[in-house]
């Protein structure tokens, strides 16, 4: 039996083995590549229905049967604001007062191109501002920012912010909650117009 066993691993064509390995590597590369582009709805499909433009909303709790989006944790408190610049500058404040506070933004296509995280020793006072992007083919996103003053300028037409806060317990529950209600998304008149 032994000897029949290692005359089949003996008789296996390595060199069509090996490519078949590689054709499945390379299929499994091209299928992830490709999932967000098969996804009938993206986050910002879904959640540009329910957010008001401009405006930074507090989510009620995640719950496993109501998640505005798949695989929001239930540890966590959420703020969210759908900007759109496309008409003069967004502005986003926010302050990300201790470890584990996050700040992200989002392209309409789900690419994640700023992220602030809290932290010890970091200033939690963040400071946006969002223009227009210059160059229709960059679909939205462009990847050059540039400080002004003390507020960070990022280029996208529109977008998430996504602000996520530990949930550490009822007795901080209240305060948490209204760091997020603090945060402001809002369009901004520039000098210019």
């Amino acid at each position: 039996m032994l000897k029949r066993l290692w005359t089949r691993i003996t008789s296996i064509n390595v060199p069509l083995a090996a490519a078949a390995v590689f054709a499945s590597g390379i299929l499994h590369i091209l299928a992830t590549l490709a999932t967000p582009m098969l996804t009938p709805t993206s986050a910002y499909g879904r959640m540009a229905g329910e957010l008001p433009q401009n405006s930074m909303q507090l989510l009620p709790d995640i719950m496993p049967d109501s998640q505005p989006l798949p695989f929001m944790s239930s540890d966590a408190r959420y703020a969210m604001c759908r900007f759109d610049s496309t008409d003069g500058a967004v502005s986003i404040t926010a302050v990300l007062p201790e470890p584990g506070w996050v700040l992200a933004l989002y392209s309409p296509s789900g690419a994640n191109f700023f992220t602030s995280v809290a932290g010890p020793g970091r200033r939690p006072e963040v400071a946006l501002q969002i223009v227009p992007g210059q160059d229709a083919w960059r679909a939205g996103v462009q990847p050059d920012a540039s400080v002004d003053g003390s507020a960070l300028t990022l280029h996208a037409n529109e977008g998430l912010a996504v602000i996520r806060a530990p949930d550490r317990g009822e007795a901080y529950s209240t305060r948490a909650i209204a760091q997020l209600k603090r945060a402001k998304c809002q369009y901004r008149r520039t000098a210019s117009r």
